[in-house]
């Protein structure tokens, strides 16, 4: 079955992904040296669209900017192309074509990504795609390829070729993914105990089965073409093409605070200055399993390490909050993310400042509105210039180890409800077209995980006040048939429903502002 006929018989589900948006690439970049161009007045292509949900976002993030997306599947571009139309969105254009045969023009592009592609498609089209970077990257720019990686999918590649085998000659998606499942369950229950190989058959069929959505099995672990690669091996192809590591996306992947403070003296001799064969020997270690690497012109002149004073110029965000575990009576506190990073310091200043960050979230902070900020909550009688020092290279530390993000030029959305809430167009045309799961403004995907929060989201269009909105809610709500309500309640009368919506009405804003939904 060819690329373009699989994905238009079953439809992959459409992501945004933060990791690949302009505004952290930038921000990586700018830590390296680049001057990358700042979002607002990008070019992007995105090769391997899909549909283009996260192109809509960002051409509805930047109005100023230009993005084009390409994919082979004629469905997904048809989708994409009616949700542009409907936003009425002018600097966005969708491309249904073999990216071998595509003429992208002779203008340099800002920002090349490629999501989920290089490991599925055969060498010479992977070979295009670099080609294609290096002939079209603007001199700053930043690619970002996708790839499933070794050592980690070694493991995961047993699966795959137990799976190709045992649904060899079944024909048809749904066919093939329940065959495939089913025969994930019986190998993880049958495996026989008593040796390793089983505690890591039974794992990986688990996990396969948990995780992996029914489109995704079909199109990535039962896919013909599924070629992991080597860190090493990847930057080798890449430097064919004139090519360099630049990070990963993900990049406090690129840290060794998951290693034993004594195994990283070892690591360091093994690298020896050499960041390819540290990230090389950091996935011996780890087992990575993917990568989303970015890559840069190698006449580039890039900054390593990065520099702290870069972030002088970017915005901070994060999901965070204080540590009992490092804090002590000396002074020193500690802050812990959602994800598990964690960092402890005893100044005031940046205590002050993550301690904004975690207040502000999801908003992302400008440094230097969160410098001001801090100094004067902290009362600190030390000079700006040695508060921005600590406050810039704290930033930097809490962006190398996952305690925050950094940005350039992030998108803007509502900290709080106004009068007349507004919520993201494209997030309520997904609604429309029956999604649970929408693209945020941050972009970031959210689910709404009641018939409530998706009747409320979609009343959002800025024409009702608080009072009407109530007014309608009651009236969508008490209007459900049972079937599609919550429990019995959906047979309710109005005056039950306005007197149990009433009180959740403001939370519920709340909520759409806390998950990026509402438009500044």
């Amino acid at each position: 079955m060819s690329a373009d006929f699989a994905y238009d018989t079953l439809e992959y589900p459409a992501h945004v992904l933060p990791q690949m948006h302009p505004s952290r690439l930038a921000a990586i970049g700018r830590l390296h040296g680049l001057d990358c161009a700042p979002p607002s007045r990008c070019r992007l292509l995105e090769v391997g669209c899909g549909d283009g949900l996260q192109l809509l976002a960002l051409a509805m993030a930047y109005p100023q900017a230009r993005f084009v997306g390409i994919d082979m599947s004629r469905n997904a571009i048809a989708r994409g192309e009616a949700m542009r139309q409907r936003l009425g969105l002018g600097n966005l254009q969708l491309v249904q074509a073999d990216l071998t045969r595509w003429d992208p023009g002779r203008k340099a592009f800002d920002y090349i990504t490629a999501h989920g592609f290089y490991s599925w498609v055969p060498p010479q089209v992977r070979d295009h795609l670099l080609a294609l970077c290096r002939q079209r990257l603007a001199d700053a720019g930043i690619a970002y390829i996708s790839y499933n990686a070794l050592p980690g999918c070694h493991l995961r590649r047993v699966m795959w070729d137990m799976l190709r085998h045992h649904c060899a000659g079944i024909e048809g998606p749904t066919a093939k993914i329940a065959s495939a499942r089913q025969f994930l369950g019986w190998l993880g229950a049958a495996v026989p105990e008593g040796k390793p190989y089983a505690e890591v058959i039974r794992d990986e069929a688990a996990d396969l089965l948990r995780r992996t959505d029914h489109a995704v099995l079909f199109h990535d672990d039962l896919a013909q073409i599924n070629e992991p690669l080597s860190i090493t091996a990847f930057a080798a192809q890449a430097q064919a093409h004139g090519l360099d590591f630049l990070a990963e996306a993900d990049y406090h992947e690129m840290s060794d605070a998951a290693l034993a403070p004594e195994a990283r003296p070892g690591l360091a001799a093994l690298a020896g200055g050499d960041v390819l064969q540290r990230e090389q020997y950091l996935d011996f270690l780890k087992g990575r399993r993917f990568r989303q690497t970015l890559l840069c012109r190698a006449e580039a002149a890039v900054t390593r390490p990065a520099e702290a004073d870069a972030t002088r110029s970017l915005h901070a965000v994060g999901h965070l909050q204080r540590d009992d575990a490092g804090t002590d009576d000396a002074g020193t506190v500690g802050f812990r993310s959602s994800d598990g990073a964690a960092l402890s310091t005893d100044h005031p200043v940046i205590q002050a400042a993550l301690d904004a960050i975690a207040e502000a979230f999801p908003l992302p902070l400008a440094f230097t509105d969160l410098l001001a900020h801090s100094r004067a909550v902290s009362g600190s009688t030390t000079s700006p210039d040695e508060d921005a020092s600590a406050l810039a290279q704290a930033l930097l530390g809490g962006f190398e180890h996952g305690l925050l993000g950094l940005h350039c030029e992030p998108p803007q959305f509502a900290a709080e409800p106004g009068a007349r809430p507004r919520a993201s167009a494209l997030a309520r045309l997904q609604l429309e077209a029956g999604a649970d799961c929408v693209a945020s403004l941050r972009p970031s995907m959210v689910r709404l995980d009641s018939r409530l929060a998706i009747e409320l989201v979609q009343l959002l269009d800025g024409s009702r006040d608080h009072v009407a909105l109530l007014d309608d809610l009651v009236l969508r709500m008490s209007a459900l048939p049972a079937a599609e309500g919550e429990g019995p309640e959906a047979l309710r009368p109005a005056t039950w429903w306005r007197q149990k919506l009433a009180p959740q009405l403001a939370d519920g804003l709340h909520q759409a502002a806390r998950m990026a939904l509402l438009e500044a």
